[in-house]
């Protein structure tokens, strides 16, 4: 099988150094397994607290160059590449979008029933519907020189890795393993980037608190200033309903933990589901009011975990500042104590990439569109570890079948589906039946010889959404009486379920009103977004 970007054998381990130049050495390592590890080690557990595919490595620049012909040759996909968004008007019954194209000025207008605001941090369609942001930004700038270098003695020193992280504040990440790096260095607000040479910050951040170390930089392909900002939107859709943001649009994060992009993917499977039942004339409005009930607060969740990761890299660098970049080199008892101190800390704080509660364990409490499990209560809930569950709103979890190969995941339809592990299937004719009635499309699925998997689901019939989540699930008792009308017309939004306004993360005490009064972790504070200093041109 070929795979686009790095070689599935390829660990994903996390370097903390004192440099590559002579004297530095390593403080201390998160070791994470390649995916080929991964792909064994979920077969092995099969336990359902594992994804069915593990992470990738394949930047952004390598990913894009694959999709784009992709899309342009993709018949349901009108692709319009250099025309940029300018301002819309909302009505009742659509919306109007200007957009000009970028090389000739020529205007044009776009007509359609709804608008999603894909377009980053910067979003005009943000703009557009009034959206306000709430959060600050960590309290320095990076600069980021991306290049080419096949200097491997100097580059890996230490070792094959995914990144370092340097003592002095310097990062540099493998984007290939072969010849592509990212730097990132640290730089005070006040440091005139124009004037920075990349090839030197490059040996800086690499030399960490040993002193420069310079490598032979083929090509410098990309030199900029970002700073890292953490906020989110006050409205995930317009006031009239017809206007939704996702991705940075809605929600911009920082690189620690990773949470940026998957957050970006679960708006826009939400929202992309909802909208196709809607148009298709299957799914109800309420469908649509309940993007932003759901993805809100999932947003709000990352982003502060994302800052609390960065407190980690924060409070290493501290502590070496404070006692002198001599002394995280020093062959001395103040020395070794140092770095046996930030070696134990970073031991104890290593979920920024483990963290499989976050990413794989989000549930969608009090959602209008999912009917609740009113029988027992919630189950445990932890950000480090994903515990399985079919509780409605939650993921469904991944099991591999009786056949050791195949993945309950494969059986699910594009739309709903209802799985069904009696042994007489009933309950899944019963709802193909209403589903049949009310035209919404509905896969059954019967699995009455899967007991390990029917053991990690937990009852005896469960309703999957196309994304994958949890609608409804069968209750207890074998003889309870169920509606399947009722649960289908509640999962297709075509109920109107009082919503909570203020919902809690799964299990936790503190609500999204409360981690947005006192602000995010490793940030300046809430901040008003247009004094933010430093920021890239996409980020504005």
């Amino acid at each position: 099988m070929d795979f686009l970007g790095v070689g599935q054998d390829y660990s994903f381990d996390v370097i903390f150094s004192s440099g590559l130049s002579d004297g530095g050495e390593i403080i201390g390592k998160w070791a994470l397994p390649s995916p080929n590890q991964c792909r064994e080690h979920f077969k092995t557990q099969n336990d359902g607290s594992m994804p069915r595919e593990p992470y990738q490595r394949c930047s952004q620049a390598v990913f894009e160059a694959w999709l784009k012909p992709r899309i342009e040759k993709e018949p349901l996909i009108d692709s319009c590449f250099g025309l940029r968004f300018e301002k819309l008007t909302e009505s009742e019954v659509g919306v109007e979008s200007l957009l000009e194209d970028a090389t000739t000025g020529q205007k044009h207008i776009v007509r359609s029933q709804y608008v999603v605001g894909c377009d980053g941090a910067g979003s005009r369609v943000r703009k557009s519907i009034g959206g306000v942001l709430t959060g600050g930004p960590v309290p320095m700038a990076m600069f980021l020189v991306h290049f080419k270098s096949r200097d491997l003695s100097v580059l890996q020193r230490q070792g094959q890795y995914w990144h370092i992280f340097f003592s002095n504040g310097g990062a540099i990440i493998s984007q290939d393993e072969e010849d592509t790096w990212t730097v990132h260095m640290a730089i005070g607000l006040d440091v005139d980037a124009e004037k920075l040479d990349p090839e030197k910050v490059v040996a800086e951040a690499l030399g960490g608190s040993a002193g420069p170390c310079p490598c032979k930089i083929d090509k410098v392909l990309v030199k900029s200033t970002w700073r890292p900002n953490i906020c989110i939107v006050d409205r995930y859709t317009s006031a009239g309903g017809r206007v939704f943001l996702t991705g940075d649009a809605a929600h911009q994060n920082i690189p620690t933990g990773g949470y940026g992009m998957n957050t970006a993917v679960g708006d826009s499977f939400d929202i992309g589901w909802k909208l196709a039942a809607v148009c298709h004339g299957f799914g109800g409005r309420t469908l649509l009011e309940s993007y932003e009930h759901e993805r809100r607060p999932v947003a709000v969740r990352n982003i502060e975990r994302s800052g609390v990761h960065f407190s980690v890299h924060r409070q290493y660098i501290d502590w070496v500042s404070e006692a002198g970049h001599h002394a995280i080199l020093a062959d001395t008892a103040q020395g070794r104590a140092l770095r046996r101190k930030i070696d134990q800390f970073l031991s104890e704080h290593d979920g920024e990439n483990k963290e499989h509660g976050i990413e794989l364990g989000y549930r969608n409490n009090h959602s209008p569109v999912v009917v609740p499990d009113t029988e027992v209560e919630e189950p445990e809930w932890s950000f480090r570890s994903y515990i399985p569950s079919t509780w409605p709103g939650s993921r469904a979890p991944h099991v591999f079948l009786a056949d050791g190969q195949t993945s309950i995941f494969d059986l699910f339809g594009p739309d709903f589906s209802i799985v069904d592990f009696s042994e007489s299937g009933s309950i899944a004719s019963a709802f193909g039946d209403v589903a049949d009635a009310l035209s919404l499309p509905l896969k059954k699925i019967h699995l009455p010889n899967e007991p390990h998997v029917r053991k990690v689901w937990e009852r005896r019939a469960v309703l999957i959404r196309p994304d994958d989540h949890v609608a409804w699930r069968a209750p207890l008792e074998d003889n309870a009486v169920i509606n399947p009308e009722e649960i289908l017309r509640v999962a297709a939004g075509l109920g109107t379920p009082p919503i909570s306004r203020n919902p809690t993360w799964n299990g936790n005490s503190d609500s999204v009103e409360t981690v947005l009064k006192r602000g995010f972790s490793g940030t300046v504070g809430n901040v008003d977004q247009n004094d933010v200093q430093a920021l890239a041109a996409f980020q504005k």
